[in-house]
């Protein structure tokens, strides 16, 4: 046996070990469960294992409307440190911003003000309100347009936040179009539990309840009874502040307890000494739950936030405090949910259609090509198995569609074979001895098996790129399956040919 077959053999030997190596896990999952490992079983997608499909749309606009509000408050907090008396600041339109002020005689030292610190904003006029006076400004169309897509791309990474925290393998979170999700959360069965904890805005504030001083500078909003409260229009902290929520029984009540972050301890200290004996009220997604008065500073970086809850609503809420809030409101376009009934049928059939595929071919192979025919057979149980190790590598989910590219990839692999024998089939019929015939016919064969590949090869990576979910789901396992099949096809099958010395008879391949 010579050094060249040796070493073919070694590279041959190794392949196999990384393959069993990286399957380990998928095999004996109970073992493999929570150990650090250089591969990831593989999983079952939703059209396997059941589970939930959903279909979001950023309300994009809602995001540059959130981001003018939360400018408008700034500007007002600004405008009264320095001593001028505004109104009113609100959002008009899509990109408009409106200060009502007191008097004419405040309007050069607002514009100054304004001018220093909001140098993005464009002064669009100013126009006679009653006997005050309104200042119009406004953003560009273009950081409106910037504002929506860090909105979209924010929203993904909330959704994916808030999914983690939800417990579920191997979800799918992707981005399709312009400003569409596709949240796909295999294993889970109860789709108004997934939209409530994952299309929850969670937008939470902390409002004074308005004094005599500040009655003037009110709105109205609901409490959890649907009872109008009065709160302060001024916006003291939001959910930015948070960075841990967490369960708590306090007294036989469910609260969520919050630690802050380092900025927002700093916040909260001043908030609460600024407003001994006052309420403050609590807001979330517009909703009061609840108004504690303060009686002394609190300088630990902690609150919470308590109004009757069920223990399952305060873990709901905890979720998505964490998580962070959402930059707009999502709506649903589209939801389905997958029982894991017509999953395991779905497996059932995709395995009964490759095993079926996979033993006619074997018969086929086996009468037409004799010996070498089996083979051909072993590059292609070989083929399957490290496609399956690749999969496991790469920690992909394995999706119906995907089960049909470990399909194709059967067939295309038995096609790469049948132009090598059908090569050396011509060489043996002219008289050409053995070896060179072997030779030659893996040799003109290739430059056919590679092209056919790449060119399919080239349209997985297509349907990768442009595609979504399943349609992705197969262009991974038809693009490893290419790889694997050339590998098999060019350098197993002639190490096989070189080991176990196939015989050239007219007309026939034969071990």
């Amino acid at each position: 046996m010579g050094s060249s077959i040796k070493q073919r053999i070694i590279i041959f030997f190794v392949v196999i070990v990384f393959a069993i190596l990286f399957l380990l896990p998928t095999a004996f999952k109970s073992t493999f469960d929570g150990v650090q490992w250089i591969s990831k079983p593989i999983s079952f997608g939703l059209d396997l294992s059941g589970g939930v499909y959903l279909v979001y749309e950023v309300v994009a606009e809602e995001a540059v409307k959130s981001r003018l509000q939360a400018t408008a408050n700034s500007m007002r907090r600004d405008l009264r440190n320095e001593k001028v008396a505004v109104t009113r600041a609100t959002v008009e339109g899509d990109r408009e911003v409106q200060l009502v002020l007191f008097s004419q005689r405040l309007v050069e030292k607002a514009k100054e003000v304004v001018s220093e610190n909001y140098g993005h904003l464009e002064f669009l006029g100013a126009e006679p309100a009653g006997t005050r006076v309104k200042l119009r400004y406004g953003i560009s169309l273009k950081e409106a347009d910037n504002i929506k897509r860090s909105a979209i791309d924010q929203a993904i990474e909330t959704l994916r936040n808030r999914v983690d925290q939800f417990g579920v393998a191997e979800p799918l979170i992707q981005k399709i179009g312009t400003r569409r999700i596709i949240l796909q959360m295999p294993g889970v069965s109860d789709v108004e539990s997934v939209k409530k904890i994952v299309g929850s805005v969670a937008s939470l504030e902390f409002r004074f309840r308005p004094n005599t001083e500040s009655a003037a500078y009110q709105v109205m909003i609901k409490d959890r009874s649907g009872t109008s409260v009065p709160v302060e229009d001024e916006v003291q902290m939001t959910g930015d502040a948070v960075d841990d929520a967490r369960v708590s029984l306090i007294n036989g009540q469910v609260e969520v307890s919050l630690n802050l972050t380092s900025e927002g301890s700093r916040t909260f200290r001043r908030i609460t000494t600024d407003g001994v004996g006052r309420e403050l009220s609590i807001i979330l997604d517009g909703v009061e739950y609840s108004a504690p008065r303060i009686n002394e500073p609190i300088a630990g970086g902690r609150a919470s936030i308590s109004g009757g809850f069920t223990v399952e609503e305060a873990k709901n809420l905890a979720v998505v405090l964490r998580a962070g809030a959402l930059p707009a409101p999502l709506k649903v376009l589209e939801e389905r949910t997958v029982g894991p009934t017509l999953g395991a049928e779905s497996i059932r059939k995709g395995v009964t259609a490759i095993i079926a595929g996979f033993l006619l071919i074997v018969v086929f192979m086996a009468l037409y090509y004799k010996k070498a025919g089996l083979i051909a057979v072993g590059t292609l149980v070989l083929n399957i198995l490290l496609v399956l190790a690749a999969l496991s590598a790469f920690g992909a989910t394995l999706t119906l569609p995907g089960l049909a590219g470990l399909a194709l990839t059967v067939g295309m692999a038995v096609d790469a074979n049948v132009i090598i024998f059908e090569r050396i089939r011509e060489e043996v019929r002219i008289g050409v001895g053995r070896d060179a015939a072997v030779s030659s016919g893996f040799d003109k064969a290739l430059s056919a098996i590679i092209d056919s590949n790449i060119t399919t090869l080239l349209a997985g990576l297509v349907l990768y790129y442009f595609g979504t979910g399943p349609v992705r789901g197969f262009a991974v396992t038809l693009s490893v399956g290419i790889l694997t099949t050339i590998y098999c096809a060019t350098f197993v099958a002639r190490l096989a040919f070189d080991v176990f010395r196939v015989e050239g008879r007219e007309g026939t391949v034969s071990v």
